[in-house]
């Protein structure tokens, strides 16, 4: 992509608090990533929470890692409107709703989306992703509709999962449905499509479609730059590029579709 750079020579880790890979994801799949970092020149390297981070690089396990470049993916923190209305709250701020999606001790506020925090029928909390979210409101919807009405509530709310889908590199893709899982070229179509088809307006999808396709045979996209002082040449070239650069991803939840 860049004439001027030596993919080689750069050095990537990945570290990640949690045992594996793709937490949810079916076992198969979370291998599957691994290896195909692995193939990417991709270090991996689980069970290892980062202790300290400074402008030379990061501490996890004790260990030293000198890195230029640290990009820590953790996760999504609430609100803080939640704290304000007294309710119970997780650690990063959500408020423990009750199965209704109420806020504790009230009837008529609810929580959806990054600020609630409910478990599943398998007592395990629900991720902050938008298929969550977007149930969630159509509940509340319901919820608050009954009560206009004067109805009986809906039973307590209960998430569908659709499927885990995340994109690893260019034609790689884990694909979890539950009965079947997809990986390789065919999974990273089910991931494209599968985005293509949620979008609103016949027009949309065929732009993105045609956009897509055409990145992807072209190596094409929409801005590349690289900014910075050091190593900096003419405009809009780079003559270096900083070494060993530490990702740190989310251990909490997939990226799901």
């Amino acid at each position: 992509d860049f004439r001027n750079i030596d993919p080689t020579k750069a050095r990537i880790i990945l570290l990640g608090a949690g045992p594996q890979l793709l937490t949810g994801f079916h076992p198969k799949l979370t291998a599957y990533a691994k290896t195909a970092l692995a193939h990417l020149r991709v270090e991996v390297h689980l069970s290892t929470p980062v202790e300290m981070i400074d402008a030379d690089g990061v501490v996890a396990r004790g260990e030293r890692i000198d890195a230029s470049v640290v990009i820590w993916c953790a996760g999504v923190k609430a609100t803080p409107i939640a704290a304000c209305l007294g309710a119970p709250t997780t650690r990063k701020g959500a408020i423990t709703v009750a199965p209704d999606l109420s806020v504790p001790g009230t009837s008529n506020i609810f929580a959806i989306g990054d600020v609630a925090a409910l478990d599943d029928h398998a007592g395990r909390p629900l991720p902050q992703l938008a298929p969550v979210a977007k149930q969630e409101g159509a509940y509340v919807a319901r919820v608050i509709r009954s009560q206009l009405e004067r109805k009986a509530p809906p039973p307590a709310f209960r998430y569908h999962d659709p499927g885990s889908l995340a994109i690893i590199g260019r034609s790689a893709a884990a694909v979890d449905f539950g009965f079947v899982q997809i990986t390789g070229f065919v999974g990273w179509l089910v991931w494209a499509f599968a985005h293509i088809f949620f979008l609103i307006g016949f027009r949309s999808r065929i732009a993105v479609f045609l956009e897509w396709s055409w990145q992807w045979v072209t190596y094409a996209r929409g801005a590349r730059l690289i900014v910075g002082s050091e190593g900096a040449g003419r405009s809009g070239e780079a003559r270096s590029i900083p070494s060993s650069p530490v990702v740190l991803p989310r251990s909490a939840a997939p990226a799901k579709s």
